[in-house]
């Protein structure tokens, strides 16, 4: 199959997702301006993309994996029967 550069890849990525959460009936053109920091994909919305991916996304499974463990420890691990 064909392969695209990463900066292109990045690009359709970034304008797919946006297109996506953009579609959504009231909040959608709002969101994707939020994501993208202006009107159009930009170096910019690619930094900002790629700090999310690396940064923010593996900061928040952390805590989720924090508080999963947390609350193994305080409940003993298994849940009451229903």
């Amino acid at each position: 199959g064909y392969l695209l550069p990463w900066d292109q890849l990045a690009f359709w990525a970034i304008t797919v997702g946006t297109n996506i959460a953009g579609s959504a009936p009231v909040l959608g053109p709002k969101s994707r301006f939020w994501l993208l920091g202006g009107l159009q994909v930009a170096p910019d919305a690619l930094i900002r993309f790629y700090t999310l991916h690396v940064i923010g996304l593996p900061l928040l499974a952390a805590i989720f994996m924090a508080v999963h463990f947390w609350r193994i420890r305080r409940d003993g691990g298994l849940a009451r029967p229903l």
